[in-house]
Formats: structure tokens, sequence, C-alpha cells
């Protein structure tokens, strides 16, 4: 990291790595960041904090890499359930991992869950797409005597085909 670069807080921090190893910090006090997207579009880039179970909406410029106008997309009002890993689909929805709550909900343009697929254990980390089919991770059960049900299934992959395809990987290069 550019020794000229500090960080302001002991909490997390989001960076952007340029072509040229440059580093940025674009986001400060972050608690556990989690599933990170953007839009058709590329000119709003989604972003999860989990302990504050908050997706921030970003303005974004494509062309620099910078964001600006921060803003809460969606807010998981649930007690003990935090939104986790994420994927877009073409159609915009995110489909968010809820950690504690055996879900994936589709959340809409607009911010509204506007379905849910069900599974059957407790700690769903990430969606990611194949096509149409939703590839889904889970953890282990951190008290399988108390969840005994969801303990059998935990740490499993789960696949379902959700009739909408995945957004396309945007391809990079490391050097």
């Amino acid at each position: 990291m550019d020794p000229a670069i500090e960080a302001p807080t002991d909490e997390g921090i989001l960076f952007r790595l340029d072509h040229d190893g440059t580093l940025h910090m674009m986001q400060d006090k972050v608690t556990i960041p989690n599933g990170i997207s953007w839009s058709r579009t590329d000119d709003t880039m989604f972003f999860t904090d989990s302990p504050v179970q908050n997706v921030y909406a970003f303005d974004y410029d494509s062309t620099t890499g910078n964001i600006s106008n921060r803003r809460v997309f969606f807010h998981l009002e649930e007690e003990g359930i935090h939104p986790d890993g994420h994927a877009m689909d073409i159609e915009g929805n995110i489909w968010h991992a809820c950690y504690g709550n055996s879900q994936v909900i589709r959340i809409s343009p607009e911010g509204q869950v506007t379905g849910v697929v069900h599974l059957p254990t407790r700690n769903i980390t990430c969606p990611t797409f194949a096509g149409t089919e939703l590839f889904i991770t889970s953890a282990k059960e951190a008290e399988p005597a108390k969840y005994p049900e969801s303990a059998k299934f935990a740490g499993n992959l789960f696949r379902v085909d959700v009739g909408v395809e995945g957004m396309p990987k945007h391809k990079a290069r490391l050097a």
C-alpha cells in the first residue's frame, strides 16, 4: 500500500486499485464488507456492509472509477439476519444471501423484495449466476445442537434455476 495513504479508522476500508498500481481509499468505516456489483449501465455501484444490514448504492464514474453520493439502497430490517454476498441479474435485480435466515432474496431496482429462494440451512453466504442458474453457498452451522435440521445441510452448495440470466462478468487482467 502507498505509505501516503493512512487509514483514518480502525474499521474496514474499501480501496480501488488502479492499473498503474496506485491505491485509492474509496470508503472508510466499513464493518464487514460483502457483495459488490455494478448496474447494467455501469453508473451505479452496490456495496453491502453486513453488520449494519445495509446495501449501499453509489454513483459510479466508469471512466475514473470514482464513487460518490452514498445512500442506503436496501436495509434488511430483521434483527440477527445479515445481508451477505450478492449477484445481479440482467434485469437489474440483486439476489442477496441472507445469513441467518435460510434464504436468498431478490431485490428489485427500486429496492423492494420481489422474490425469495428458501433453502434448508440458515447461514446462506453468496449466490452467483451461471446462465439462469443461481449457485448458492452456505456456511457451517455454528450451533448444530440448537439448529440440527440446518446443520444437516450447512456448508453445502445449492443450485436453482431462477429463469433470468446473471449480469455478464467484467474481464480483468492482473499483471
